[in-house]
């Protein structure tokens, strides 16, 4: 099934991807973006044969759009989470378009290009630096930056706050895990103390 994205020009794969279907996988090289127009996607790492989630996408979403200006072999893998109906843009249609606009054009390309790897990695950090942060710890630096507004500026400090607050919040959690084990050990101590042995009747 194919769809005109507007009059005078190539026409663009819509396709359907099966829910659970994995449609770009980590480690291979990747020369489609896919267009989300109904269902959603999610973006996801491994970490100890664990699957860390880092990006969910849904309707309007763009996925893969660095394979259409880069043979380098795709850091991410991307699964369907729903039924999806996209549009396929291949490398090559992308290039021919891109051929015909203005050098300029091209430049910016370039240099947007650089700044998705660059906050593709970040998100890939975060995910992965989540997925052994207590969740505590996280909602206690939310409030603590929450009326920051600079995307920058918040990671600066999500990055010093951050690791001691979840070793402070896992100690904390540790200590009283251990007085509760503690408290029960006295307790199933003291019940024992506390039941009387058994007389053995004299030997008649």
């Amino acid at each position: 099934m194919v769809t005109s994205m507007a009059p005078n020009t190539s026409i663009l794969e819509r396709s359907v991807i099966q829910k659970g279907k994995v449609f770009v996988r980590a480690g291979e090289e990747n020369s489609r973006a896919y267009v989300i127009q109904n269902g959603e996607a999610i973006a996801f790492t491994l970490q100890d044969d664990q699957k860390v989630e880092v990006a969910h996408f849904g309707p309007g979403a763009i996925i893969g759009e660095l394979g259409l200006v880069s043979d380098e072999l795709s850091i991410l893998s991307y699964e369907a989470l729903t039924l999806c109906t996209v549009v396929t843009v291949t490398r090559q249609e992308f290039q021919k378009r891109l051929a015909r606009t203005d050098k300029n054009i091209s430049t910016i390309m370039e240099h947007a290009v650089n700044k998705i790897k660059y906050y593709e990695n970040i998100e890939i950090r975060k995910a992965l630096k989540a997925a052994e942060i207590d969740e505590t710890a996280y909602l206690l630096m939310n409030n603590l930056l929450k009326g920051i507004s600079s995307y920058d500026k918040k990671l600066k400090y999500e990055n010093a706050i951050l690791p001691p607050l979840n070793s402070l919040i896992k100690a904390i959690k540790g200590l009283r895990k251990s007085q509760r084990s503690e408290d029960t050990a006295l307790d199933v101590e003291g019940n024992n103390a506390e039941t009387p042995e058994e007389e053995t009747p004299p030997t008649l």
